[in-house]
């Protein structure tokens, strides 16, 4: 059962996911070995499932794209099989199965259009489950996030 401390604490990791547990304490009505026990069960729940650093652009340039998926036919097996390499490729950001004319939405990031024309090729156009896929290529990222909003005052 996760109260207001919890999503506030939440809430600031999301952000920030080094502060610790003494600079949470700062912001937060308990103490730093509080606010370590309640982290930990977080963790342990699931509630908190990894910390990942996020990148910009200045490491390299990359191609990104939204790439629309329309599924053929929806034999599990077939679709399950395109799941599988989907959500096992380093390319493949973001995958959500979506409602209306297109059944999954992508968001490929891979180093130039080459690439991305052998990804496609050989994710999608080879794949028979695969009915047809529409590509919209990113001009510029206004913003990038993975926070949930939560309803905790943070401050």
């Amino acid at each position: 059962m996760r109260d207001n401390l919890d999503l506030r604490i939440l809430a600031l990791l999301q952000h920030d996911a080094l502060l610790t547990a003494d600079a949470l304490a700062q912001k937060l009505p308990l103490s730093a070995s509080a606010i370590a026990r309640r982290i930990r069960r977080l963790r342990e729940s699931g509630a908190i499932v990894g910390d990942v650093a996020v990148l910009s652009e200045e490491v390299g340039s990359f191609l990104s794209a939204v790439v629309q998926v329309q599924m053929d036919r929806h034999a599990l097996a077939a679709v399950e099989a395109l799941r599988r390499r989907l959500t096992a490729s380093p390319h493949v950001q973001l995958f959500l199965d979506i409602s209306g004319a297109f059944d999954l939405l992508l968001l490929v990031t891979i180093k130039d259009m080459a690439a991305f024309n052998d990804f496609a090729d050989t994710m999608l156009g080879a794949d028979p489950v695969v009915r047809r896929y529409e590509t919209s290529f990113v001009k510029r990222r206004r913003k990038f996030s993975l926070a949930l909003p939560l309803d905790a005052e943070t401050e």
